[in-house]
């Protein structure tokens, strides 16, 4: 079997072995390698300690492998327990999103309506006020209210989503989902 045209039936010490060599060749060849990681809060104490292991291959001065994680607030939660102290040292920088103000939340639907072709406002303004105090300006939760919302719209044959709909589907994900919102945005 091959991933990334590698081999990854090869004991642990040998990939890793071919991995050191893989980073040093790209580092003589003037290429910077990037590991990027996404969903990271989801890897465990153990994975994590893995990864540091990896940050050992820099050399002084020298990064062969930068690694970036993304991951939910969560994620910071977990760099912060004691057996991950090493590697929260090894944290030259990190950055995290705030949640999205209500202006914000607007333009953040309409940027995403906009990216997908959307040539009309299909959310009024107290629609998106709504979203944004439902989802406290969480962009993940904007979108999965959203989604709904124009699915609820679609059915109802709506042209455009108001505060009606949109109150339909917070009442409906706090009721029923698994969303943890409250019916109260109104």
């Amino acid at each position: 079997m091959m991933a990334l045209n590698q081999r990854f039936d090869e004991s642990y010490p040998a990939m890793f072995k071919r991995f050191q060599q893989f980073l040093y060749d790209e580092y003589r060849k003037g290429h910077h390698v990037i590991l990027i990681i996404d969903e990271a809060q989801n890897l465990g104490a153990e994975m994590l300690e893995e990864l540091r292991m990896l940050s050992n291959i820099n050399a002084d001065k020298n990064q062969f492998l930068q690694i970036i994680l993304v991951g939910q607030p969560q994620l910071k939660d977990i760099l912060r327990t004691p057996e991950l102290h090493q590697f929260a040292q090894r944290v030259s920088s990190d950055f995290h999103l705030k949640p999205l103000n209500s202006e914000e939340v607007t333009q953040y639907i309409q940027y995403r309506l906009d990216a997908v072709g959307s040539r009309t406002q299909l959310f009024s303004d107290v629609a998106c006020k709504l979203i944004g105090e439902a989802s406290k300006g969480v962009p993940r939760t904007i979108n999965i209210l959203c989604d709904t919302a124009l699915v609820y719209g679609f059915a109802a044959n709506a042209s455009l989503i108001t505060s009606d709909i949109v109150r339909t589907v917070i009442e409906n994900k706090a009721q029923f989902g698994v969303l943890p919102l409250t019916a109260s945005a109104s």
